[in-house]
């Protein structure tokens, strides 16, 4: 009988997160704070206007509510019961908070361990909330973590983006998606995990089926949790990369990689594929039925670690069909959607093969709302461009490894009736309400800039779409501008394509700002490259309002 592997001992060699802290969702009186603690049990979240004194970091025999009632700075206080089923996280929600202003947060463990206060010692665990009516906004964003993908392992651009961060005030920080790589390649150093299902299904069939011959659904998808929680403990391990999560207020959503590369872009044929085995006696059915359960598995863990600290949404993580990843927020006179490319896609539906129906209609009634369209700007967050690479090679090289890539772009002509539908939409809003729109994408590693535009109609929308790709993953080649979408008509829609800015070979950022000069809204993106150890750091500015 094959020998299966304990998951608690899954990638052991790895250094792995312990207890750690993210910023999540912050308005000017209200915060998600996101919090991993190394040990199960009851701990204390303890928000303060000011440091702690240094004789409080022993807590010297008090409580947390000892604490709350000696010092009037201190002006939250909430405990969680820390589960190991619930991977030892959880997010915290605090309101009643003032507006710009810092916030030191302390978590408190138990009275029986030695070390009391396990983040907020030394003074780094804080936050600021937003201004009430923002003038102006700056944020950052960053797609593609993969700093096992090069040799030596390093952090790309994280400590580059953490000093620009810095030194901008940043109001927030946004992923756009692969902030893990769970089926990396061959060539990284960590294992991909659908290979590892492959090499151990029959263990896995052997021990978790019943005398029926039935698979128990929910012993898998805990096992399969285990292994999902590795990776997000592996590669968030890096310390510029909880740097930025600690301080900066996070806004996520996923792609493929924190699933299976080229998710909903396999027929259910190739994802079965992708557990068989040459010379065995496979059961496709069988097999798919593992692929699910590990996209179960896959989806409650990113709700864990990314989800559970964005503007909540409507979740049922046992009818995924049911589940909205995609969400909206605002703050003062800007919104933004962030749109789910993975969770929903599905390249065998005869339509809305991206976003799905019911997301589709439900992001398009937010756009076209009456409050939206009374914003400055709208910024929409497409884990996949709009516009990248050649349409016309995207349509023609999508064959063999490279297939479920092109697949995924908005311009391969399998989506071309979703992506015109798009456009339609944000077009005629931007044209109908003078109002800005910018996508800002990832996927590709690899940067660019484009302003799109319709041929006869829509002569006032501005509508431009901004890459940048990736922080630490290794970036594509130079010459992968070659491949880069030029300025053009746009294949099967009566619009243009006007390249703005490229740029490949490098580890790259963007620091987003919209601002006001002489009463007029200026919006730009500060494109941020440098090489595979953070040095030579250069920027770009695009003005695109």
């Amino acid at each position: 009988m094959p020998v299966l592997q304990t998951p608690d001992n899954y990638e052991s060699m790895k250094p792995k997160l312990n207890s750690a802290a993210i910023v999540g969702h912050t308005t000017a009186s209200s915060v998600r704070l996101w919090v991993r603690t190394y040990k199960k049990g009851k701990w204390w979240l303890l928000l303060s206007k000011q440091k702690l004194e240094e004789d409080n970091y022993g807590l010297s025999g008090k409580t947390p509510e000892a604490i709350k009632d000696e010092h009037d700075y201190v002006v939250a206080l909430d405990h969680h019961q820390f589960l190991d089923e619930e991977g030892l996280t959880h997010c915290f929600t605090v309101d009643g908070l003032a507006a710009e202003t810092r916030y030191y947060y302390y978590l408190i463990g138990p009275q029986d361990i030695g070390r009391r206060v396990e983040l907020g010692g030394d003074h780094q665990h804080w936050f600021r909330t937003l201004p009430k009516t923002p003038i102006g906004l700056r944020f950052g964003f960053y797609s593609c973590h993969d700093p096992y993908s090069v040799k030596p392992t390093n952090e790309g651009a994280w400590e580059n983006f953490l000093e620009v961060l810095d030194d901008r005030r940043a109001h927030f920080v946004i992923g756009g998606g692969d902030q893990i790589y769970c089926d990396t390649n061959k060539a990284s150093r960590i294992q991909d995990v659908w290979d590892w299902l492959k090499d151990n299904k029959q263990a896995l069939l052997e021990e978790y089926t019943d005398d029926s011959g039935f698979l128990d659904e929910k012993g898998l998808v805990d096992y399969f949790v285990k292994l999902y929680r590795t990776y997000y403990r592996v590669y968030w391990h890096f310390e510029n990369v909880r740097a930025v999560y600690r301080r900066f207020p996070q806004y996520m959503i996923w792609d493929d990689h924190e699933i299976m590369d080229g998710w909903g872009s396999l027929t259910k044929r190739e994802r079965e594929d992708k557990l068989a085995r040459i010379f065995r006696d496979d059961d496709p059915e069988k097999d798919y039925q593992l692929v699910m359960l590990m996209f179960r598995a896959a989806s409650k863990v990113y709700w864990e670690y990314q989800h559970s600290h964005n503007p909540p949404t409507t979740l049922d993580l046992e009818n995924l069909d049911n589940a909205q990843w995609d969400y909206g927020f605002e703050h003062g006179e800007f919104a933004f959607y962030a749109l789910d490319l993975r969770g929903h896609h599905d390249c065998e539906l005869d339509e809305y093969r991206l976003l799905g129906k019911a997301q589709f209609d439900r992001f398009k009634r937010w756009m076209t709302s009456r409050k939206i369209t009374r914003k400055k700007a709208v910024f929409i967050i497409s884990p996949v461009p709009v516009v990248h690479w050649n349409e016309m090679m995207a349509n023609t090289l999508d064959v063999g490894s490279v297939k479920d890539d092109f697949m995924d772009e908005w311009g391969h002509k399998t989506n071309h009736e979703e992506r015109n539908k798009l456009l339609d939409v944000l077009l005629r809003t931007s044209d109908k309400h003078q109002l800005p729109i910018i996508i800002l994408s990832g996927d590709v590693h690899c940067a660019s800039a484009f302003r799109i535009t319709h041929s006869t109609r829509y002569k006032k929308a501005n509508l431009c779409n901004v890459t940048s790709s990736a922080i630490s993953r290794a970036p594509a080649l130079s010459l992968a501008t070659i491949a880069m979408q030029r300025s053009a008509r746009i294949n099967g829609y009566d619009g243009n394509f006007e390249q703005i800015y490229t740029v490949a070979g490098k580890n790259n950022f963007a620091l987003i700002n919209a601002d006001y000069w002489d009463g007029e809204l200026t919006i730009g993106a500060h494109l941020y490259r440098c090489g595979p150890e953070g040095d030579d750091l250069h920027q770009k500015y695009i003005a695109l309002v």
